[in-house]
């Protein structure tokens, strides 16, 4: 009889124990080791060394993005046959990536292949990324990839250098918007091109409730003359290089205006570049203007952080990819400052890339801007 107490109190401390460790997987160790997470943290380590090794879209001969799984587990495979002429530099290739997904659970092998060369990221027996670098020539081809493609905008970027370093991280192309004449403007700008990252010049402009949204003073105000707007414009394109476009920082009353944008939109004509109408009024007559002075124009479709939390951003996020599935292609903006928009990003742009859309630079939807 005593025996037999001692097996069932035995057989409960087993259960509380085994509950116990449940408990801490999910709590602890799953959240670290999602693999959903991790292998988009991997594409985007793999998407940055390919950059920095000057492998670009033409050499992508195929690539692949699918969502596996296997009981509880879901990850994102990722395939990539690249068209490489010397393969000399593949080993330093290797290292540096080796070096960039430093982690204990990750194993990355490099071997030779009939093809030429193969490179695998693996946690355990799953295979998160497949690189097949395959000798000979480019592909004849260099029509781009069909498919729905979206373009994120960074807004507001000014202030804060470092933050920077946190999109970079992400690994994928991304538009940043820096507001002009700020003390680190043009060093933003000089960091975003040399990471080839396009910027275009985030321009203030007057809002309906000025009381409580001051543009500041690089903004284009309504009571402005046209030649203190032109200055106002040449002092804030000069104070931003490297920029290719143009978008609207606030601005609901100034794009309401017709005549005053009509201005605007021909010294942007003469300086051969596009303007993004960030959509800040649904009474915008941006567009209308631009096609009649001869600009290139489109239109912001979503704003990802209106309320800079998690759940929400991921929610917009969701709308964002919608979007693209049903017309090819999509514009949305976020916010420099945001706390929560690098997080979210990583956390949605595995799905991303698991449905087939693909991530690209604002400049990339417009037709080319002739001088």
């Amino acid at each position: 009889m005593i025996n037999e107490k001692g097996g069932i109190r035995r057989f409960f401390i087993f259960v509380l124990l085994l509950g116990m460790g449940y408990w801490f997987f999910l709590r602890n160790w799953w959240p670290r080791h999602n693999l959903k997470v991790i292998s988009g943290e991997v594409e985007n380590s793999v998407n940055r060394e390919l950059v920095a090794f000057g492998i670009t879209d033409r050499q992508i001969i195929s690539e692949t993005h699918r969502e596996r799984t296997l009981g509880p587990l879901v990850w994102i495979q990722s395939d990539r046959r690249i068209a490489l002429q010397e393969a000399s530099t593949l080993p330093m290739f290797a290292s540096h990536l080796h070096h960039d997904l430093e982690r204990s659970y990750l194993h990355l092998a490099y071997s030779t292949h009939p093809e030429g060369n193969l490179i695998e990221v693996k946690v355990g027996w799953i295979l998160l990324q497949r690189l097949l670098f395959v000798k000979g020539a480019l592909p004849v081809t260099t029509a781009p990839e069909q498919g729905p493609v979206v373009a994120f905008v960074i807004d507001d970027v000014a202030y804060d250098i470092n933050a920077m370093d946190h999109f970079v991280a992400l690994g994928v192309p991304l538009t940043f918007a820096i507001l002009p004449r700020d003390k680190h403007s043009k060093e933003l700008a000089e960091k975003a091109s040399g990471l080839h990252y396009s910027v275009i010049l985030h321009l203030p402009m007057q809002p309906i409730d000025l009381a409580h949204n001051d543009p500041g003073g690089a903004g284009l105000y309504l009571k402005m003359t046209p030649e203190q707007l032109h200055s106002q414009f040449e002092k804030d394109v000069v104070s931003v290089p490297h920029i290719v476009g143009i978008n609207n920082h606030m601005g609901s009353a100034f794009t309401e205006d017709e005549s005053k944008m009509e201005l605007v939109l021909r010294w942007v004509k003469e300086r051969h570049l596009f303007f993004l109408d960030s959509h800040t009024s649904i009474h915008s007559i941006v567009p209308r203007a631009a096609k009649r002075v001869g600009v290139p124009c489109l239109v912001n479709d979503t704003f990802l952080d209106n309320s800079d939390e998690t759940v929400y951003i991921e929610h917009q996020l969701d709308q964002v990819l919608k979007l693209a599935i049903k017309n090819k292609h999509t514009i949305a903006i976020g916010h420099y400052r945001r706390k929560h928009l690098v997080e979210a990003l990583a956390h949605k742009i595995p799905e991303f890339q698991a449905r087939g859309i693909r991530l690209v630079s604002l400049p990339s939807l417009y037709p080319a801007v002739q001088p």
